[in-house]
């Protein structure tokens, strides 16, 4: 399967007060990477629709070297392969107009049959994927010191109808938005890597808290909602 690589001019709303890329954007950089990709393949969303599934990202693993500036050019770059019967990965490379690797990413996915809510294996869904996938990050999300964890506080909110994507659930990236909007002392102005487990989709008008821990220049972030875990964030910070 071959790469897909685009190009991309950084625009004004992609970035911060400091003219930087926000670090949630580089998130929805991968999961437009990730769809026209798939449809390329002939396995993307509307195909994937046509046939009772969805495709759904499980964790992602991100890590930004350098946020590129407003107006600045990048370049794309994905591919992806067979993790396991049940997960196919994703890796997704950014860099600057002087080829220099500016940002990562190493995602795992899964099909989900949208009737029973539950993984498909890849080979009953006949998707000719890969057997391999070169991994451009390839370690764990670390744990947080428990001896050295310390609480940063508890934040609340609803979820919004600008939340929700074309899924009809809550879009992934929006998790590190709230951690990041909630965050009462960030060590940093931004997270150079970004580790994120998706345990359960979240709907519009959901009340959901966000337990922020911390230790050094780790901070973990637990978003809750229903008596239910919904997604674990890992921030490490420079």
């Amino acid at each position: 399967m071959e790469d897909l690589v685009l190009q991309h001019s950084i625009t004004s709303y992609e970035c911060g007060a400091d003219l930087l890329l926000k670090p949630e954007c580089y998130l929805l950089f991968c999961q437009e990477m990730a769809e026209l990709h798939a449809s390329h393949n002939k396995m993307g969303y509307d195909w994937v629709l046509e046939h009772g599934m969805i495709w759904v990202e499980a964790q992602g693993d991100f890590e930004l070297l350098r946020r590129p500036r407003w107006k600045e050019s990048v370049n794309l770059r994905t591919n992806t392969g067979k993790a396991s019967p049940l997960q196919a990965r994703r890796f997704v490379e950014m860099s600057d107009e002087n080829g220099n690797i500016i940002g990562r990413a190493d995602l795992m996915w899964v099909l989900i049959d949208i009737k029973t809510r539950r993984p498909m294996p890849l080979k009953r869904a006949e998707l000719e994927v890969p057997e391999t996938c070169p991994s451009t990050v390839q370690s764990a999300a670390p744990a947080l010191p428990e001896e050295e964890a310390r609480d940063l506080g508890t934040a609340y909110m609803i979820t919004s109808r600008r939340d929700v994507d074309f899924n009809g659930h809550i879009n992934n990236s929006y998790y590190l938005t709230w951690v990041l909007d909630t965050l009462p002392m960030a060590p940093g102005s931004a997270p150079r890597r970004i580790h994120v487990q998706y345990k359960r989709e979240s709907m519009q008008g959901e009340p959901l808290s966000i337990l922020h821990r911390g230790a050094g220049k780790t901070t973990e972030h637990l978003i809750s909602g229903g008596g239910q875990l919904r997604a674990r964030i890992l921030l490490e910070w420079d």
